[in-house]
């Protein structure tokens, strides 16, 4: 297994002729790409439905909750789909592989229809959960939901496929597909916004019409893709099983990552705004290092689950060492970066003083952490490779839901300081990196142990 110059993996040309470490690089660049992508055109959207109002901002933020709630009940089939593609890819069995691309393509878009269904006859309630106290709002908000649902259909495909792709090893197809879908919709949010004066309705209808011809291009990739094109094949209720099996822990994690989010905002609240303020800006800031430990935490998973579907451990232990090495200094760069330059990069944002203290202490105390949230995602690619995601599911939800108690114990213990919440967050980091990567170390040792092969 190598990646071609095409920076797709190719199973064909012998497993040594590149190092692991090149493969994750190769590999990670356009996952990592689009993740950077995605978050310049939701910055980029976030200006243009500014200019229209706080009330359009309000109702567009409302609206999206319920969209990112989609976007992770679809790793139902995406993260279960990706493991599964790797596996039969390593196994040399194509028709499998094709084979649960099928029933996958039939999955998603089953489950895209009943969710925006539910949306069409819940919208309003849904909205109401908000309590925005404002009519207007909640009625313009109701009205983007029933309409930028619409893509819902074409986004949870588009997940889906972006998912096989890199499951097969073919990070670049999915990045080109996205970066365009993105690039249209950046140039119709514009033109539909503002030259056809459509507010924001208008943005929601050039996510649709971007996201479709994503789906478009995406199965034009897909007849063209020998390993994938799933011609020939059928639904086949067992492998459905089997993708599900690996995504329901993964969507638990991320609704129950919501969820204490929201009541982490809570007890935030009670500083003020300002508080508020400074977490979603710090949490942007963040972001820069979590999304590019994700696309590691990808290309990871596809190595891992490739050797591991080829039967090849050895490979799959050298794939887990030279991630947890990109993991160090990817970590620790961001943790001195973070730490040492926590006031001017907060300044980027905010400039008032009551905020760059808050931020500045917010930074400083989060940065102790970076290097153990990238060991935890690059642990976690690699119990994905393996085919067990309920291992990091696990470990996340417990010490995700343990920030809530923590906070609290800290609030009595530092007199009711905010830097008690920031330092619940931060350490219940940290434990999750040490604990997910103490585990893969020991589980994949006993593994080697019971399989009767080399010691890794």
């Amino acid at each position: 297994m190598i990646l071609s110059k095409k920076g797709t993996i190719d199973i064909k040309s012998g497993i040594d002729a590149y190092p692991i470490m090149k493969q994750l690089i190769w590999l990670a660049l356009p996952v990592i790409g689009s993740s950077f992508m995605t978050m310049a055109y939701n910055f980029i959207n976030m200006i243009f439905v500014g200019r229209l109002g706080s009330d359009a901002v309000a109702a567009v933020g409302s609206a999206s909750f319920f969209m990112h709630f989609g976007w992770g009940l679809s790793s139902l089939l995406t993260v279960g789909a990706g493991i599964k593609v790797s596996h039969a890819i390593g196994s040399r069995d194509l028709k499998l592989a094709r084979s649960y691309v099928r029933s996958g393509i039939l999955a998603v878009i089953g489950l895209a229809l009943i969710y925006y269904g539910f949306l069409f006859f819940a919208r309003n309630e849904l909205i109401g959960l908000i309590q925005l106290n404002n009519m207007n709002i909640e009625h313009a908000a109701s009205g983007y939901l029933l309409l930028i649902g619409l893509c819902i259909p074409f986004s949870f495909q588009n997940l889906f496929f972006t998912s096989v792709f890199i499951g097969s090893g073919d990070s670049k197809s999915p990045f080109r597909i996205n970066a365009t879908a993105l690039a249209i919709n950046m140039l119709l949010d514009y033109l539909l916004i503002f030259q056809a004066k459509m507010g924001i309705n208008g943005a929601a209808l050039g996510t649709i019409i971007s996201q479709a011809i994503g789906t478009l291009l995406f199965y034009i990739k897909l007849n063209g893709s020998a390993s994938l094109k799933p011609r020939g094949t059928a639904f086949q209720s067992l492998l459905l099983k089997n993708i599900l099996r690996m995504g329901v822990s993964t969507t638990f994690q991320r609704v129950s990552f919501t969820i204490v989010a929201i009541f982490m905002a809570r007890i935030i609240s009670n500083w003020g705004p300002t508080a508020i303020a400074v977490q979603k800006v710090g949490i942007q800031i963040e972001a820069i290092s979590y999304m590019t430990a994700g696309g590691f935490l990808s290309a990871l998973s596809t190595i891992s689950g490739i050797a591991y579907g080829g039967g090849d451990y050895r490979k799959q232990w050298q794939a887990f060492r030279s991630g947890m090495l990109l993991a160090f200094v990817l970590g620790t760069v961001t943790s001195i970066v973070i730490i040492a330059f926590a006031q001017p990069l907060f300044s980027i944002f905010l400039s008032d003083p009551e905020s760059l203290a808050m931020g500045r202490e917010y930074l400083v105390i989060l940065g102790f952490s970076q290097l153990f949230m990238v060991l935890e995602l690059m642990a976690t690619g690699a119990f994905f490779g393996w085919g067990k995601p309920n291992i990091p599911s696990i470990t996340g939800i417990a010490l995700t839901v343990i920030r809530i108690p923590m906070a609290y114990a800290f609030i009595s213990l530092w007199q009711n300081a905010l830097s008690s919440v920031w330092w619940s967050i931060s350490i219940s980091s940290i434990l999750k990196g040490i604990i997910l990567s103490v585990l893969f170390v020991v589980l994949f040792k006993a593994f080697i142990r019971k399989q009767n092969v080399l010691h890794p």
